[in-house]
């Protein structure tokens, strides 16, 4: 539950700060929150970020080819500050095949190439609600 608090945090602020990704914060927060509170576990699914980030940007991927590109300009951004600045020929070798392997895996993603069934037994978080208030009630029967 600590981890998954701590995980949650970073995913936070790094909403407000460019280049660290928000989405895995929130992923791994959520899978360890499913393991040890289902409490904080429906606490996250509510929340506003993590349905923003995870559930319509992985779930439903509905992230736009604009908003794509706009990660990748910064991305780029920020892999060009060592490529600039290292001499080294490995390590701007690397920071391409980087940038490379993410722009080729973000839009296999998103087009539908590639990862197809990782998802395939999520319910959205509109049916976990429905479910919870569906046991709730059943409850105080």
């Amino acid at each position: 539950m600590l981890l998954g608090l701590i995980l949650f945090s970073i995913g936070t602020v790094a909403i407000w700060i460019p280049g660290l990704p928000t989405t895995g914060f929130y992923f791994f927060a959520a899978l360890c929150f499913a393991k040890s509170s289902p409490r904080l576990h429906a606490w996250l699914l509510a929340n506003k970020y993590y349905q923003r980030y995870v559930e319509e940007g992985v779930y439903q991927r509905k992230l736009s080819q604009k908003q794509r590109i706009g990660i990748y300009i910064m991305s780029a951004a920020f892999m060009a500050i060592p490529f600039f600045t290292v001499p080294k020929l490995w390590l701007r070798l690397t920071l391409i095949a980087c940038s490379a392997a993410q722009i080729i895996s973000m839009e296999g993603f998103y087009r539908g190439y590639l990862f197809n069934n990782w998802f395939r037994d999520h319910k959205p978080v509109a049916q976990v609600e429905e479910f919870e208030s569906s046991q709730d009630a059943l409850e105080q029967e």
